[in-house]
């Protein structure tokens, strides 16, 4: 009885999960350079039991000699799709888009504290410091980085030229591109990544001036996941429901 309430109670929590991880594709639908994620399980702690311990008695059996019994399943990990988005045409001079695989290089600032993180959203913003200068940042405050891990600082927003290869005209710095090793060991900082174990190394990127990359989310397909996910549930829950009635009616019956 036990059994049934831990591979029910399991399964909702799984269901639970992917259902969070598909509301958090759809919140995304919108924001440039967003990756869907896809929940994945695995069946928790399996053990073989078996009937009958004599081997004897078992003469004639043609059922397998041991019932392997599993207590239910466990989200494992959301994995992250890597697939292109469309591009999406903005013609803003501060907008950028990579083709292919790759993260810019963006610089956190909490306090006194500086963080390293990555992202592929493209759409910048001017951040005035003062004579003149514009830094890029994200819509999340992250400053662009060029190669060397400084800040890429332009005078003019509406002259910010960038060359397919990251090269920015009429500066000698340049909007760097890397890749990681493994892109499903970054982790989300809230619009950015850390590597959290990825190695990153620069990579010749091509980049387009005045795209977007939209997000690789299909609405359709997260709305048919969403009603899978749900009846996934429901049955789990009808299936507690049902355990709990048994063990009601167990109770009694010893009461009595």
């Amino acid at each position: 009885m036990n059994t049934s309430f831990l591979i029910s109670t399991t399964g909702i929590r799984a269901y639970q999960g992917k259902l969070d991880t598909i509301a958090n594709n759809i919140s995304n639908v919108d924001t440039a350079g967003f990756k869907r994620r896809e929940a994945a399980f695995a069946d928790n702690l399996t053990v073989s039991i078996q009937n009958q311990p004599h081997s004897g008695k078992e003469t004639g059996r043609l059922s397998p000699d041991g019932i392997r019994t599993t207590f239910g399943s466990r989200l494992t990990s959301t994995s992250m799709e890597l697939t292109q988005g469309a591009p999406k045409e903005t013609n803003q001079p501060l907008d950028l888009m990579i083709e292919g695989s790759g993260f810019f290089r963006v610089q956190r600032t909490n306090g006194e504290a500086t963080e390293i993180l990555y992202t592929r959203n493209g759409n910048f913003q001017p951040l005035y410091v003062g004579e003149g200068q514009i830094q890029l940042g994200t819509p999340e405050g992250d400053v662009l980085l060029d190669g060397n891990g400084n800040p890429i600082v332009i005078a003019n927003a509406a002259d910010f030229q960038v060359e397919s290869d990251g090269t920015i005209t009429g500066s000698n710095q340049r909007v760097a591109i890397f890749t990681v090793d493994n892109p499903q060991l970054l982790k989300n900082e809230g619009g950015a990544f850390s590597l959290n174990g990825a190695n990153p190394m620069e990579n010749d990127v091509q980049l387009r001036q005045g795209f977007l990359e939209s997000a690789n989310v299909d609405l359709g397909q997260e709305m048919t996941d969403v009603i899978k996910a749900q009846r996934g549930l429901q049955a789990n829950a009808r299936a507690l429901s049902y355990a709990d009635q048994m063990m009601g009616i167990a109770n009694g019956i010893i009461r009595s």
